[in-house]
């Protein structure tokens, strides 16, 4: 708040008086002289009718006596008052009938000099009583009373006539002197107070200013000029008293400086955070420490306690703070705040500055302190709860603690082990080489890690796994030992168990691939030293996954255990077989004479294998192809004798399955073209080696695009163009197929947007490995909602073989597609099981004509009449159909002959991409 100027006492004590001096005149011309004139007027007014009500009682008796001499004479007696201006006596006519001045009898009342208002006289005159009215400009009061006339000839008893009386009101104003008197006060005053105000500055005015002068110094901190006063006067005990206060304001000054300096030092060094609050929450000091913990001061730069602190926190210390102010005792807690994005515990201590009204904290950080109190805690929770034995020594190797599980371990209670030497447990079957060494590593390395045989209780020997370290003292001196004890009995006889079962399969008993390689590996050096050659048979079943994916693992696994009893029952004392994991196994022959003697081996083993499995209740059918090497024909290595059957295998998988293959460079050739093609289809969707190529399908009558089937088409960096026949069936054998239908119904999506692809029918081919799943479900119904494609021009081709395999189930996915308005087309029909069975059950729309019969149109009268029967059929249950493979005029005027629905083929387009496609003529 601002402070107010006040002005010096030499100024002040005179203009005192001055202003005492102009309060009296202005009190005495202001409030006085207005109250003595009012009680002036108050007391003539009184006075005149005092004298009118009197002389209405004489003169109504003298005129009711008929004495007009003796009122003329009271008129006359009346009027010698100085003040009385008039004193008339009017009739009832308004005639002057007595009055102060001769010349008015007998006038009318109209000519006297007088100036009250009429309504005086008849307020009087209809006995109102005495009238009194003040003029002004005349100063002058008249004041009227009626008078009752008696009855003569001449007047009536009733009528009225008045007396009136004017009196001067000058001679009452003898209050103007009074005012004269209190002006000549006043101005004695004023004169009184300037002869005082020139004293008072020749005389203290040098004093004061010496004393003013010597409190502005103490007021700036300088206690070093004393104000110097001759006298003994009050002004010259101020100097002196002024001098002693700053002679004690220096020394309380040096003190209080120190003091601070103390106090600074040890607030800037205490390993605490200090602060002080206003009740307000804005920070009035923080120390060093403080600064370093939240980045800054903030008690310079009026920050509140929101600036520092989280809102939460802020709001915990505004809530403290009142209690502690409004209580005014300290109070002590413990605190979780975040500081810089970490956790911090803090003890804290909350005091009042009452004066000040100011609280101060001081936090002590004791993250630490209990997160190493948890530590210990944890550590003895896991020294008393582990399964581990612990137990700790003195320096003389004497036990001082042990936990539960390692007197439970040893078979003693803890209290018979306290004490005790920690030999007593050891059964020193190592030698004293084994303890020199033990106890040289201990000593220079600080711990020593290894397996013992202790002994327990009951005299047993077990085996342990022992880790020993020492606990030194802060000097560095060993103070004792503490180890932690393992019982590996039960690991010693897992081990042992281990080894029995470590060369063979735990499922099959066979032998299991280490085994098998170390028994190759055998073979070879039998080889290379009797020249004896041997052979390989890489067996994997076929149609494995498939028992797997419908009858469950557990039937897998069973099946798989019978699979291992028949290779067995095929094969000779001398001869090994083994199961390298999942559904592979192989067969060493050895003492080999020639191929055919491995060809007759593997052809038992796939007739034993392709008969029926029976297990509880069910009929399970699987193959095998095998394929076989031939060493050292075929390779002088293990690793490379394995991977030349697997691609022998590889290659009798290719032609068909259910047979064998010997291996030869061609077959590693195909492998590796396989192999490389397997490889490049994983990045073929990210490196955009991936398209589309659409080929119409046209109506014949018409010659309209009736719809369009979308075939991919795969351009590797590497292996340059790759057929659809041969990646196909790859990433079908290698589960790629699912990654390549994803792509090929996101993509098919996106060009069904473009022309002429927009609002015509799309088919696409699914494997009918897909249709073992309702993944593909899941991604046309992902294109349908998210990507717009639309329903009714979309057509799913699925051949025949996907529908034997399992037609409940692949109707039911059928079902699925009618239902969201997508139609389905039979592909290849007629080079499969066809059957009307599945024909009659499913909702189809179309039946492809493979291009086989197509091609044989002119030349082949028994393909002419299949195609013309399955046009006849199908037309006769509903369906529409579309031949493929189409090439010449023949073959079409043939099938438009026979009313086929759909012609797809050379004869009308090639398959091309999206970019170079005409536009439609029209829709069907």
């Amino acid at each position: 708040m601002r402070r107010l100027s006040v002005p010096p006492i030499r100024v002040l004590v005179p203009g005192l008086i001055l202003l005492v001096a102009v309060l009296a005149l202005l009190f005495s011309y202001f409030v006085i002289r207005p109250y003595l004139l009012a009680l002036s007027f108050d007391t003539t007014r009184s006075d005149i009718r005092y004298s009118l009500n009197r002389l209405q009682g004489t003169l109504e008796y003298l005129l009711a006596r008929n004495d007009l001499d003796g009122v003329r004479r009271e008129v006359a007696a009346n009027s010698a008052r100085r003040d009385v201006k008039y004193l008339l006596v009017i009739d009832p006519q308004q005639r002057v009938l007595a009055s102060s001045s001769l010349a008015d009898m007998e006038q009318p009342l109209s000519a006297v000099q007088v100036h009250f208002s009429a309504e005086l006289l008849q307020q009087a005159a209809a006995g109102g009583g005495v009238q009194i009215e003040h003029v002004d400009d005349e100063n002058t009061l008249y004041g009227i009373a009626s008078l009752r006339f008696p009855a003569t000839a001449e007047l009536r008893s009733s009528q009225r006539g008045a007396v009136l009386l004017e009196l001067d009101l000058a001679p009452h104003q003898g209050m103007r002197r009074i005012e004269q008197l209190f002006i000549w006060v006043a101005v004695a005053i004023l004169l009184l107070g300037v002869l005082i105000w020139y004293g008072f500055e020749r005389h203290i005015r040098r004093r004061l200013k010496r004393i003013t002068s010597g409190l502005a110094s103490l007021e700036r901190g300088d206690y070093d000029h004393p104000v110097i006063l001759n006298g003994n006067d009050e002004l010259a005990q101020i100097a002196r008293a002024m001098n002693q206060l700053a002679t004690s304001l220096a020394l309380s000054r040096a003190e209080i400086l120190s003091q601070h300096a103390r106090f600074d030092s040890i607030m800037q060094h205490i390993p605490a955070l200090v602060s002080i609050v206003e009740a307000e929450g804005n920070f009035i000091y923080v120390n060093e420490c403080f600064e370093q913990v939240y980045g800054s001061d903030p008690s310079g730069t009026d920050r509140q306690l929101e600036d520092v602190f989280s809102a939460e926190t802020a709001a915990r210390y505004r809530e403290l703070n009142a209690q502690v102010l409004q209580t005014g005792m300290p109070i002590q807690l413990e605190l979780s705040t975040r500081v810089q994005g970490r956790e911090h515990r803090w003890f804290m201590v909350k005091f009042p500055l009452r004066e000040e009204g100011q609280v101060c904290t001081v936090s002590v950080d004791i993250t630490e302190k209990e997160h190493s109190e948890q530590l210990l805690r944890i550590s003895r929770r896991i020294f008393e709860n582990t399964t581990e034995g612990i137990i700790v020594t003195d320096r003389d190797r004497r036990i001082i603690e042990v936990n539960h599980s390692f007197a439970r371990i040893t078979g003693y209670r803890k209290d018979e082990l306290l004490g005790q030497p920690a030999e007593l447990l050891h059964a020193g079957g190592e030698g004293s080489d084994f303890n020199r060494r033990f106890w040289r590593t201990l000593r220079t390395q600080g711990r020593w890690q290894g397996e013992l045989t202790n002994r327990r209780a009951d005299g047993t020997l077990y085996p342990v796994r022992l880790s020993v370290s020492t606990i030194s003292g802060r000097d560095g001196d060993i103070n004792g030992y503490f180890a932690i004890y393992q019982d590996i009995s039960a690991e010693k006889q897992a081990e042992a168990s281990l080894r029995e079962l470590a060369y063979y399969d735990t499922l099959t008993g066979l032998y299991n691939r280490a085994s098998f390689k170390q028994k190759v590996a055998e073979a070879l050096r039998r080889m290379e030293r009797f020249d004896e050659a041997f052979g390989l048979l890489f067996i994997d079943l076929d149609r494995f996954k498939e028992v797997n994916d419908r009858f469950g693992h557990e039937h897998g696994d069973l099946l798989l255990e019978q699979v291992a009893r028949r290779i067995e029952g095929q094969l000779r004392e001398l001869d090994l077989a083994c199961r390298l994991g999942g559904d592979e196994f192989t067969v060493m022959v050895p003492h080999v004479d020639g191929d055919t003697d491995l060809a007759v081996v593997a052809q038992r083993l796939i007739d034993a294998l392709s008969q029926p499995y029976r297990r509880d209740g069910e009929e399970m059918e699987i193959g095998c192809s095998i394929g076989i090497v031939v060493a050292p024909r075929d390779g002088r290595d293990v690793d490379v004798l394995m991977r030349h059957a697997d691609a022998a295998m590889y290659h009798a998988k290719e032609n068909g399955r259910g047979r064998y293959a010997f291996f030869d460079a061609a077959i590693d050739a195909c492998n590796q073209r396989l192999m490389k093609i397997k490889q490049g289809l994983k990045l073929a969707e990210m490196r955009q080696e991936l398209s589309l190529v659409y080929q119409p399908e046209i109506d014949p009558e018409t010659g309209k695009v009736c719809m369009y089937e979308a075939l991919m088409r795969w351009n590797s960096q590497e292996l340059g163009a790759v057929s659809p026949a041969e990646f196909i069936a790859v990433a079908e054998e290698s589960d790629l197929i699912s990654q390549l239908t994803r792509w090929l119904v996101g993509q098919v999506a996106r060009d069904s947007q473009t022309a002429p692809l927009r609002g015509c029918p799309v088919s696409i081919n699914l494997s009918p490995r897909q249709f073992r799943s309702d993944s593909w479900l899941q991604l046309i119904r992902e294109a349908i909602d998210q990507q717009g494609l639309e329903p009714s021009c979309l057509c799913i081709e699925v051949t025949e073989s996907a529908l034997v395999e399992d037609l409940g189930f692949t109707g039911g996915q059928l079902e699925q597609l009618k239902q969201l308005g997508i139609r389905v087309a039979i592909d290849d029909f007629g080079t499969g099981y066809s059957s009307l069975t599945y024909l009659k059950r499913l909702p189809i729309d179309f039946l492809k004509i493979d291009r086989s019969f197509v091609a044989d149109i002119g030349q082949d009268q028994d393909d002419q009449t299949i195609v013309e029967t399955v046009i006849v059929m199908a037309h006769a249950m509903g369906l529409k159909v579309v031949a493929e493979g189409a090439e010449t005029d023949a073959q079409v005027a043939f099938l438009r002959s026979r009313g086929c629905d759909l012609i797809q083929g050379y004869f009308y387009a090639k398959p091309l991409p999206l970019s170079q496609l005409k536009p439609r003529k029209g829709l069907d």
